[in-house]
Order: C-alpha cells, then sequence, then structure tokens
C-alpha cells in the first residue's frame, strides 16, 4: 500500500513538472520576437508619418518592454537593467500582452510613448556599443548630450516651489541627477511635438506637410509652452533627505531647453524639415528666460 502511494506520488509530481515545462516552453519567447516587435513598431509608426530613424538606431533586444497597473507616474524608464514600464492601457486590450496599436491609441498615448522612447534612445546612446557602433547623427546628439551634462544641467538653478518660478535656489547636481534632468527635459519636448503635430495634423492628408498656417500655430504654441514652463524637465533627489520634502525638483525657466538642443531634437529625432528646425530653434531662444545671471560655466 506504500509502495502504491509513493509511485501516485511520484506520477503527480513529474505530470506536475512536465506541465511546468510544457507552459514554460509555450510562454517563453525565442529571440527573434522582440525583434519582430520593434520592426512592427517601426512600421506601424511610419505608417502614421511618425519619426522612426532613432528606433532603428537602437538594437531590438536593448529594451525590454513590461506592463503595469502604475499609480504613480503613466510610464517609468529604468537604465540600470534597460526596462520600459508602460501603463496596462498602452498594452493591446489593455491585457499586458503586446503594445497596443499606434492607431488605436489616443494622441496623449503616443506622446507618452515617444517620451519614453527618447530615454531608451538616449540609454542606448550612453550604454549600447558605445560611439564607434553609432551613426553620425547619433553621436552628434551623443556629444551635445555629453557637453550639456557637464555644465548645463549639472550647476543648476531649480524652483523649490513650482508656481513660484522668480523662486530660484541653486544646486550641484550628482552625475544620476544631471542624467535625469536631460532625459527629462529631452522626453518632455519630444512628447510635446509628437501630441502637438499630432492635434494640427488630425485633419490633414499628410503628417509631414507643413503648410505657412500649420507653422504660424506650431511657433505660437512653442512659444507659449517655453513660456509657461510646459517643456521644464526634472529629476528625483538621490539624497533621501532631500527627497522627503519633494519627490520631484522642477529645473528653473533659465535651465530649461536650450536652443541648439531644440534644433538637434527636431532634427535628428523628430525628422522634422530645416524650416521647422530652424524656426524651432528660434522660438526657444527668443522665448527662454533671461532673467536669472548667468552661471560661471554657462
Amino acid at each position: 500500500m506504500m509502495q502504491g502511494t509513493l509511485k501516485w506520488v511520484l506520477g503527480i509530481l513529474l505530470l506536475g513538472l512536465m506541465l511546468g515545462m510544457a507552459r514554460f516552453a509555450q510562454s517563453a519567447e525565442p529571440p527573434h520576437v522582440a525583434s519582430e516587435v520593434w520592426s512592427n513598431l517601426i512600421k506601424e509608426a511610419e505608417g502614421l508619418g511618425l519619426p522612426t530613424q532613432f528606433l532603428k538606431e537602437i538594437e531590438p533586444n536593448f529594451v525590454t518592454v513590461v506592463f503595469e497597473d502604475l499609480r504613480t507616474y503613466a510610464a517609468e524608464y529604468h537604465p540600470e537593467d534597460h526596462r520600459m514600464i508602460l501603463n496596462m492601457r498602452l498594452s493591446f486590450n489593455s491585457a499586458g500582452g503586446v503594445l497596443k496599436s499606434l492607431d488605436g491609441m489616443t494622441h496623449h498615448d503616443v506622446s507618452l510613448l515617444y517620451h519614453e522612447l527618447l530615454h531608451a534612445y538616449l540609454d542606448y546612446l550612453f550604454n549600447g556599443p558605445g560611439p564607434a557602433g553609432l551613426s553620425a547623427n547619433a553621436n552628434r546628439v551623443l556629444n551635445f548630450a555629453n557637453e550639456q551634462l557637464r555644465c548645463h544641467y549639472r550647476f543648476v538653478r531649480i524652483n523649490p516651489v513650482r508656481q513660484r518660478r522668480d523662486a530660484t535656489e541653486m544646486r550641484f547636481l550628482s552625475k544620476e541627477d544631471a542624467w535625469e534632468v536631460l532625459n527629462e527635459t529631452w522626453a518632455v519636448f519630444v512628447g510635446w511635438q509628437i501630441w502637438t503635430k499630432l492635434e494640427q495634423h488630425r485633419d490633414v492628408a499628410g503628417m509631414g506637410m507643413w503648410t505657412d498656417p500649420l507653422m504660424e500655430d506650431w511657433a505660437t504654441r512653442l512659444a507659449a509652452a517655453n513660456k509657461s514652463g510646459e517643456l521644464l524637465g526634472y529629476y528625483e533627489p538621490d539624497d533621501p533627505e532631500e527627497r522627503a520634502v519633494a519627490r520631484k525638483r522642477f529645473i528653473a525657466p533659465s535651465h530649461g531647453l536650450k536652443s541648439e538642443g531644440a534644433k538637434l531634437l527636431l532634427e535628428v529625432v523628430l525628422e522634422e524639415p530645416k524650416n521647422v528646425v530652424y524656426e524651432g530653434g528660434f522660438v526657444i531662444k527668443e522665448t527662454q528666460d533671461t532673467s536669472q545671471e548667468k552661471l560661471p560655466c554657462d
């Protein structure tokens, strides 16, 4: 009787092991699946007239995309393990399996996705194959980013109270905080541009067609966004004591997006024509806050 029971228990355990292995075999994605997902994203984006060249720079298996019921933010990017966490609503049927098709997303969600894709792009430039493995344009972005990290996003002014833009404090940021400020500032601008263009071109046959009225409206929107502080970046302080006071520290207008940075992002990442690149740089320069005295290295 004891021997029969033992055989029965071993049989159940063996069956459970076999079923577990079968489930693992079905769920484990082969290496080419990530490439297919990335290529599908690029194909969909191209079909909608959205920029894709910077996405083609990134190796498909470099970024891991997961879906979660996020509470604090709509999306997160973790460069330490190259992981992008998206809200469940950005997945097909909100099931957390695969990315929803871009033409089924709201303009806000497409812009949110591009915000995170810019994080992935910068992560790849800094932590991917190195300058020798990057294109000429990617190296332009990398070199400018390093230049900005040296001072403009390292020795900064912040707004301790965001609503009081004239009340600023100086900070010398850690490398990690400076990196986050650059990332968020640039990603905010990329997301803003994607949303604005989608909104403007919703009744236009081609996303890439810029008419004079559209350009004028776009320049007006950009000026308003830069003046209002909508394009300002932020960081989450490394210092636990400071983080206990404020989870986010927003950069003061004097250390917002530079004209050169706006032009580089418009050209390389957003693939805008020369007239838009020029106009964007001009608008950012003309609306930049110059009321604060320049810091020594800026």
